[in-house]
């Protein structure tokens, strides 16, 4: 069940991320090579140093489990057969108290996936409606984040309820991106309840780990 909505959640995304993505057509490639004159880029291409760009289980509190290695490669591979530019992909659950935590980082190489990104979070309902169009959802109206200020240079995120059949949910969304790096992460938890470690905790690392990347730092 758990392991299904995460494949639900995912496949989702994979709907907004090829506007934000590298293509592998020349013309393109040759204005990638002209913008990555400065050391930042140079770094942030480093493959190894952006796979620091994720969330850990030792990140959580007690009883967060990850989505096996072998599942997460798995997806990791479905995306990138989507030409999707997908560095990272993670995804926690808890049982006992319900929480599902999965996301979504990738790289925006250009000044134009930059900006293109950026205009999709400045509008939160086209976020929701494009990253959960097919969940169903209820009358009760979504709303947006309001505890995401000081992340990344550009953040949106937005809250709603959805009925997963037996159960009520909460699904939270956010965007964020920090220089070449943007992220999706989302948070499914059940309505009512309040999530045990909360989207903007997650948003939060992740920026601080992407400025890490930039630094050199560990």
């Amino acid at each position: 069940m758990i392991e299904k909505i995460a494949l639900g959640l995912l496949g989702l995304a994979v709907g907004v991320l090829p506007t934000m993505v590298l293509l592998t057509t020349p013309v393109l490639a040759q204005s990638v090579v002209e913008e990555k004159g400065t050391l930042e880029s140079v770094i942030l291409a480093q493959a190894g140093a952006l796979a620091n760009v994720t969330l850990r289980l030792e990140d959580l509190p007690p009883g967060f489990t990850a989505m096996p290695p072998a599942e997460i490669a798995a997806l990791k591979e479905e995306l990138s057969q989507e030409q999707l530019n997908v560095e990272n992909v993670f995804a926690f659950t808890r049982l006992q108290r319900f929480q599902l935590i999965m996301g979504i980082t990738t790289r925006l190489e250009t000044a134009q996936q930059q900006a293109e990104f950026d205009e999709l979070l400045g509008d939160p309902e086209k976020l929701k409606s494009l990253l959960a169009e097919n969940l169903e959802q209820t009358n009760v109206p979504a709303q947006a984040l309001n505890n995401i200020n000081n992340i990344g240079d550009a953040a949106a995120g937005v809250s709603f309820q959805v009925d997963l059949g037996n159960l009520l949910g909460q699904l939270e969304i956010l965007g964020l991106r920090r220089n070449q790096m943007g992220a999706f992460v989302f948070v499914l938890y059940p309505d009512g309840d309040r999530p045990l470690y909360p989207i903007a905790q997650v948003g939060r690392l992740l920026d601080r780990r992407i400025q890490e990347v930039r630094t050199g730092g560990n």
